[in-house]
């Protein structure tokens, strides 16, 4: 477990505190909807779903937000902006937390920063992602929006090193602040298994070192794309289950503030596994903190006591 000298920024998205030095807050996970191949979706293109399903994934994640202490925040994905409307307004409608919106492309994004604006749901909206290949309409909406919170992602195609990584941070940090972005969130990006999955949690401390903002990673991404998984006959949806698990709770115990665990028909295992490594962080960080001469309070996980 670590302990930074830097002081550690915490933010508040929408209710929710991300940030801190290890162990002080709650480790957030991020449950995403509305994904092609979700078995909730119907129509990617019109935003159509399965209201009674998505709500039962949204019930789960509540309990388990309730079960753990660990705070829960949605994911919410439209392809096309006619279905990014719909899926804000009914997460909107169903769900009072805060949210994360993304978009495969450009009009999409728009479309949720103006919508979220004219709605009203600037509070609870996090924009997914400020990068610097942004196109000039989206960083024009952002700007002219009242939006002011938003993950800032560290990735572009030339930073293969972690001096790399943490150069196209700072650029894409000063691009936010450009955007009236007053929160943030810093995604140093998770690649494949072979072409550079690893760097992401080297990088995630070296951004709490040196600069003390809050971390977020989506390490689901790594064993979607591997393609050990895909071969096999042992290889099922369990393995896959497992191996999201175990980037996860990596990304957990490397310091990350906040986690995007992918699809909510995850949340039982991913919030059961994060509440047990929370149990040894809690443990690891006050022996540290005594150690040092450090008092500060810690997240005590629900789960803590035994039989609770």
């Amino acid at each position: 477990m670590f302990i930074f000298k830097k002081d550690q920024q915490a933010y508040d998205f929408g209710g929710v505190t991300i940030g801190g030095h290890p162990g002080e807050n709650p480790t957030a996970l991020i449950g995403g909807l509305f994904f092609k191949g979700q078995s909730i979706v119907e129509d990617t293109k019109s935003g159509r779903f399965d209201k009674d399903a998505a709500k039962r994934w949204i019930d789960e994640g509540v309990l388990m937000e309730e079960r753990t202490g660990h705070p829960l925040v949605l994911e919410v994905y439209g392809r096309t902006p006619e279905a990014m409307r719909t899926h804000i307004t009914w997460v909107a409608e169903n769900w009072d937390g805060p949210f994360l919106f993304e978009s495969v492309n450009a009009k999409g994004r728009v479309a949720g920063i103006r919508h979220c604006d004219e709605t009203g749901l600037q509070e609870r909206a996090i924009f997914n992602s400020v990068t610097s290949a942004m196109k000039d309409e989206e960083r024009d909406a952002l700007r002219q929006s009242r939006i002011d919170k938003a993950v800032v992602l560290g990735w572009s195609s030339g930073a293969t090193s972690l001096n790399d990584r943490m150069d196209t941070i700072l650029e894409t940090l000063t691009l936010a602040g450009d955007l009236g972005i007053e929160k943030v969130i810093v995604d140093p990006a998770t690649m494949p298994v072979g072409a550079g999955y690893g760097l992401e949690y080297r990088t995630t401390l070296a951004i709490k070192s040196e600069l003390g903002l809050p971390t977020l990673l989506a390490p689901h991404n790594a064993p979607s794309a591997w393609d050990f998984l895909k071969l096999g006959e042992a290889v099922d949806d369990s393995a896959m289950t497992a191996s999201v698990i175990a980037s996860t709770v990596s990304a957990q115990i490397f310091s990350t503030d906040a986690i995007i665990y992918g699809s909510m028909a995850r949340t039982r295992d991913v919030f059961t596994a994060v509440s047990l490594t929370a149990n040894a962080i809690f443990s690891a960080i006050s022996e540290a903190n005594r150690a040092v001469g450090i008092e500060r309070q810690l997240f005590s996980p629900k789960s803590f006591e035994w039989g609770r």
